[in-house]
């Protein structure tokens, strides 16, 4: 079968593809069949008797595999893949989200993406919130996106009219990524609130979705899509929410997922923000400002580069963020940080090194340990981390 993506997929990605256009074959099947075979390639070559041995693989599924999927209509999506300028992604390829991975059965087989999903992009934050939202909550939105933008996370949401395009906006005009996951497929744009939006997305981050590109925004596809916002960030902040809103679904998720759930509080008296109220009294963090969140959020599971921020004669690993705390930090802490390594060093190995005055040095550290970002040892050693 010819392909036509402009970013071609891999063998095993066009696989993966093949099997979710057998009729039948839903996620779980396809994690299931991948666990069992190894990939997808390998459940093509295997027999009916020993699909349907799968669990969760009945006769009739094992059958619909041995068939087949439809053509033609596999066709039409490679088509609209490379006419909409969209890159498809398997789980099992070296571009697809590390921290997707990580949820497990979560983690869709497939992703369409248009734009590009960096390495950087895993500090992330998702920042959602109501449809129907207020002047309080919008300004909130701006706020927390810009700054946090600002400070180099990038910034996930739905693209849902409201808040979700409220963020994604404000990160753009800080500078900023932003990744917008959608409950649609990705040549449905015209079916988005605000389309020229997306498309600035696309080339200033990336728009996302598990979807064919041919499914519409129908209201059985938001409650998975809600599951990706939370599993592409380290936390996830809901900046307004009533109490049937949807942006409890993807705080529920970040909950199952062991991610933070952080909520903005409102008035009393604003029916707008008593989603928000109530995940607070659920255990979700109270949160005034975005430095409150970094606070909360442990070091990342690897190390991630932020190419805009190296300064000219900087080493190569200057701008390595290890934990969300350092986008916080000024240039003598970074310059200091930069000096501790995960071995204990010595207070005056580090006099040494840095040529900065012993008394610089300790009240510089002193502020790094209070962070979190060094501990102390015995002996005046330091080593990075908290103990």
């Amino acid at each position: 079968m010819q392909t036509h993506c402009s970013f071609e997929p891999d063998k095993e990605t066009l696989a993966i593809l093949r099997l979710s256009f057998c009729r039948g074959v839903g996620d779980l099947a396809l994690h299931r069949l991948l666990e069992a075979f190894g990939s997808a390639c390998a459940v093509f070559n295997a027999a009916r008797d020993a699909l349907s041995a799968v669990d969760g693989i009945s006769e009739n599924l094992a059958a619909s595999i041995r068939t087949g999927p439809d053509e033609d209509a596999l066709e039409t999506e490679l088509d609209l893949l490379e006419r909409c300028k969209t890159r498809l992604i398997g789980i099992s390829g070296d571009f697809y989200p590390e921290p997707l991975k990580l949820t497990g059965l979560d983690a869709p087989p497939l992703l369409r993406v248009r734009g590009e999903y960096r390495d950087r992009d895993r500090l992330a934050l998702g920042l959602v919130g109501s449809r129907n939202c207020t002047h309080y909550g919008r300004s909130q939105a701006r706020r927390f996106s810009m700054e946090l933008a600002g400070m180099g996370f990038t910034i996930v949401s739905g693209h849902a009219r409201g808040i979700d395009t409220e963020c994604h906006r404000a990160a753009l005009q800080a500078g900023g990524r932003t990744l917008a996951v959608l409950g649609c497929g990705l040549a449905r744009l015209d079916k988005l609130s605000e389309p020229e939006l997306a498309l600035d997305i696309a080339e200033n981050g990336a728009l996302i979705s598990e979807l064919p590109m041919q499914a519409l925004p129908l209201a059985r596809h938001f409650p998975p899509r809600n599951r990706l916002i939370s599993g592409l960030s380290a936390g996830v902040i809901v900046i307004q929410a009533g109490r049937r809103s949807g942006s409890l679904i993807t705080a529920r998720c970040a909950g199952e997922q062991g991610k933070s759930v952080f909520a903005i509080p409102g008035s009393v008296a604003s029916a707008s923000s008593r989603g928000c109220h109530q995940l607070i009294r659920d255990g979700a963090v109270l949160t005034e400002t975005p430095g409150q969140v970094l606070d909360e959020l442990g070091p990342l599971s690897s190390p991630v580069c932020i190419p805009e921020d190296i300064e000219e004669g900087r080493e190569p690993d200057s701008n390595m963020v290890e934990n969300p705390r350092q986008v916080e930090l000024n240039d003598r802490e970074k310059q200091v940080l930069r000096l501790v390594e995960h071995e204990p060093r010595l207070l005056d190995d580090l006099v040494e090194d840095s040529q900065l005055p012993v008394a610089v040095i300790s009240s510089t550290l002193t502020a790094l340990e209070i962070n979190g970002l060094v501990t102390r040892l015995d002996g005046d050693r330091f080593v990075r981390g908290s103990g």
